[in-house]
């Protein structure tokens, strides 16, 4: 199961790393992403427009990077799997509600499944954090 567990992490982190290098240092081509994003709900285009545009890629890219980093080390990787939960999910959510791509949502669901299994794997220890027995509520 330990070998699994690497190869998902690592996996996911050449991923999120890729992606967050992509966005921040990468130039944007409207053009090259339209022909990479091929099947897509054209209000998609506008709405990744905009995004970039107001520089929220940006924000999106860092936190990215930061998960792939995070992912990579045994220290800090329970971390990244639970900062990847609301990322994944609201880019799953984009293509499910604006491009429409169903390769881009099938992809995105990969990857949440892949995240949950690490989640799963370390439940015990998270469960330990977030809920550990305190003397008082406040």
């Amino acid at each position: 199961m330990k070998v699994t567990v690497y190869i998902i992490r690592f996996l996911l982190a050449f991923m999120f790393i890729y992606a967050g290098i992509e966005k921040l240092f990468l130039p944007y081509d409207p053009s090259v992403f339209k022909t990479n994003a091929v099947g897509s709900d054209p209000l998609f285009f506008e709405f990744y427009d905009f995004l970039q545009n107001s520089g929220y890629l940006y924000f999106v890219g860092f936190f990215q990077l930061l998960c792939g980093l995070l992912l990579v080390f045994k220290r800090t990787y329970v971390l990244a799997v639970i900062m990847l939960v609301p990322l994944i999910l609201c880019l799953l959510m984009t293509h499910v509600y604006f491009s429409k791509n169903i390769f881009y949502i099938l992809f995105d669901s990969g990857m949440f499944l892949l995240n949950t299994l690490l989640i799963g794997y370390n439940f015990k220890t998270i469960w330990k954090a977030m809920f550990k027995k305190q003397s008082r509520w406040i």
